[in-house]
């Protein structure tokens, strides 16, 4: 039997700080007698989509989620702000990122230095192979003479793809210095984006001008000659909206598909009100050529007394129209109304949206803006085919005087946009607490099981949303112990889940008993919690378990068989307080739901036996029973007496069960603030 750790993030997501881990239960936590120890565990890293951060030579920072091309990106200067960038993967093998201050100077650009590794393969454990055999092709000199504004000769790099066959020549960016650049590749067919962009250090912003040349015929002998002219990019990308606003966030997306379906992309994200020109072209006549304005951002004006934004996709054409103005149809929008729910430490009264279109193949791109938090935000929000938009929230934002801050920050899983409609959210709702969680997305599953292979974990945190997604991004302590039968079979500090393997194929219990200790980070709510969780296992489970194909599953592996979603008890809170997480008056209000991991409605839906809730005052020395009263379909409404000294944090603890035997004991310190 092996056991896998799902470990936490080991840099943070919005800025680079190191994830400082150390041993033992959080603090403050009433630990549960500890059954005897398994001999001879071996945990191993847990293959899971936890951010991770590249730093650049530039001292840019990637943020990368998941691995691939499907991952999903953000680029963030030092002081954690967004950077304009381009992503570029040549072929499934090679991934680039490229801050835009970077291309605007070809000369020191070195492409081999903004290859990111995360992107470029899976970071999944493979066994061994022969090396396969690499085919070679003549190669025929390619010039590129690159012409600016002025006429003259003009740096800038251009990203060259062969569509007869990608796979022949997928090479890196080519930068174009001193007004050229030479380049070997195969004789055929290709197509050329040149990048010319001009950057400007005090504003941090930048103009861009991609010069597009379809039915490039590159011969057998001889030198071909390919004239790049910045002259040619006219038309400007922009969107008009119903409501007056301002751009802060454009991505637009190119992509060249050979006669075999092969692809590469090209990805430019523009973080600000950067202005970026194309060339107008015609559809071509070798390849396929694909461009997007994939998501286009902008916001009211300051200081709306309702402040809002558009966040708006417009549909994929096989050319660039001369006219690049989109008009944005308002009987497409959805309308967000977003909350947002801040610690009452929070003294800047700021946070962070981050946003960017979403896609299943290219993963996402997202650029951030600050906002006030606590606050609300109304999301003027539309999508195109399979994509929709990935939101990365931290309602906490502290200042960066002494550099980089701790935060927690949310994402969420469900999508975005589902049509013509209303929808509210509450961001950072509290108590905060690790949870399995309930999703209508796509997703991936968090305790599920595929023949004797196991796995058990939970999201570190989650709002009163119960598909929100937290990261603690910063120091937090945690430890993870999991027990089958009684016995340990897992046990390691800094990890939030576990894969389990060679599990025996007869009905079961396991407990996991996690502690979670962010008392380290600037927050004086949910501080501290401890989460204990039996959830019954069979070999052979309820086919209304069965995960979602769209669903994915670390357990499944190389499996053809899909996974079965583990019923796992989850509990969502909902604490009438304020804006700040703060209770007024003399009685304190929750409305508790217990419920199981679902995934677009499969997972156990087995009725809820019990739930309690207790508080006390004096960090869990004694504790009081509320009164708890059934609504119904395993909602609970607990009361009780909000006495105590204004501005100090009571702990609760919850307690609830279902009719399969599962369980849950959570205790979370300073869970709310008495106002």
């Amino acid at each position: 039997m092996v056991a896998r750790t799902r470990r936490i993030p080991t840099l943070a997501a919005v800025i680079a700080l190191a994830v400082a881990t150390t041993a033992g239960a959080a603090a403050g936590a009433t630990a549960a007698p500890q059954p005897p120890a398994a001999v001879g565990l071996a945990p191993a890293m847990f293959n899971a989509a936890a951010p991770h951060i590249n730093v650049l030579p530039n001292g840019d920072r990637v943020v990368v989620t998941g691995s691939g091309r499907a991952a999903s990106t953000a680029v963030l200067a030092p002081d954690g702000s967004s950077v304009s960038s381009v992503r570029y993967s040549p072929d499934a093998h090679h991934t680039y990122v490229i801050p835009d201050s970077v291309l605007a100077t070809p000369s020191t650009f070195v492409p081999s230095e903004y290859e990111i590794a995360d992107l470029s393969a899976d970071s999944a454990p493979v066994a061994p192979v022969a090396p396969a055999v690499i085919p070679h092709y003549p190669l025929n000199i390619v010039q590129i003479n690159g012409v600016g504004m002025d006429g003259a000769a003009a740096d800038g790099t251009t990203f060259l793809t062969n569509v007869d066959d990608i796979n022949k020549w997928g090479a890196s960016p080519v930068p174009i210095v001193n007004g050229v650049a030479r380049v070997a590749v195969p004789a055929g067919h290709y197509i050329a984006n040149t990048m010319f962009v001009s950057w400007d250090p005090a504003t941090q912003s930048s103009t861009m001008y991609m010069a597009t040349q379809l039915d490039i015929t590159v011969g057998g002998t001889g030198t071909t000659t390919l004239t790049a002219d910045e002259r040619t990019a006219t038309a400007r990308v922009q969107a008009t909206t119903p409501r007056p606003a301002s751009p802060v966030a454009s991505t637009i997306f190119y992509q060249n598909t050979d006669v075999n379906g092969d692809f590469d992309f090209l990805i430019s994200t523009d973080a600000g009100a950067d202005a970026t020109y194309v060339t107008p072209t015609a559809k071509p006549r070798f390849g396929t050529f694909t461009f997007q304005l994939m998501g286009w951002s902008a916001t009211g004006p300051s200081g709306t007394a309702d402040p809002y934004r558009y966040d708006v996709m417009f549909p994929a054409a096989d050319h660039v129209d001369a006219d690049q103005t989109h008009r944005v149809d308002p009987s497409t929008l959805a309308t967000i109304h977003n909350t947002f729910v801040s610690d009452p430490g929070n003294t800047t009264h700021l946070g962070m949206f981050m946003t960017g279109p979403s896609s299943p193949v290219y993963g996402s791109a997202t650029a951030g803006e600050p906002m006030a938090s606590p606050g609300s935000l109304t999301e003027y929000v539309s999508a195109v085919g399979d994509l929709n938009w990935a939101r990365m929230i931290t309602t906490d934002l502290p200042d960066f005087t002494n550099g980089p801050p701790s935060t927690l920050s949310m994402i969420a899983d469900d999508p975005a946009y589902v049509g013509h409609i209303d929808t509210w959210r509450t961001w950072g709702r509290g108590p905060l607490t690790p949870q399995v969680g309930q999703y209508q997305g796509r997703t991936t599953c968090r305790a599920c099981a595929d023949g004797g292979t196991v796995d058990l974990s939970l999201n570190m945190f989650q709002d009163s949303s119960p598909d929100t997604e937290g990261s603690p991004m910063g120091p937090a302590d945690l430890h993870l112990t999991v027990y089958r039968d009684g016995t340990q079979v897992a046990s390691q500090d800094g990890v939030y889940g576990t894969e389990l393997t060679g599990q025996a194929q007869q009905p079961g219990t396991y407990r996991l008993v996690y502690d979670q200790d962010f008392s380290a980070f600037p927050i004086t709510q949910s501080t501290v919690t401890h989460t204990d969780i039996t959830v019954p296992y069979t070999p052979t489970p309820d086919p209304k378990w069965t995960l979602p194909s769209g669903d994915s599953c670390y357990a499944q592996a190389d499996s053809t068989t899909p996974c079965s979603i583990l019923p796992v008890l989850n509990l969502n809170y909902h604490l009438a307080g304020d804006i700040e997480n703060t209770v007024h008056g003399p009685l304190a209000t929750l409305e508790l739901h217990v419920g199981h991991q679902s995934y677009n409605g499969a997972g156990s839906h087995a009725a809820v036996n019990s739930a309690t809730v207790s508080v006390s005052y004096d960090k869990g020395a004694t504790w009081t029973p509320a009164k708890v009263v059934p609504a119904g379909s395993g909602t609970y409404v607990a009361l009780w007496a909000n006495t105590g000294a204004k501005g100090s944090t009571p702990w609760l603890k919850v307690t609830a069960s279902d009719a399969l035997g599962g369980s849950i004991t959570q205790t979370t310190a300073n869970a709310y603030t008495i106002g």
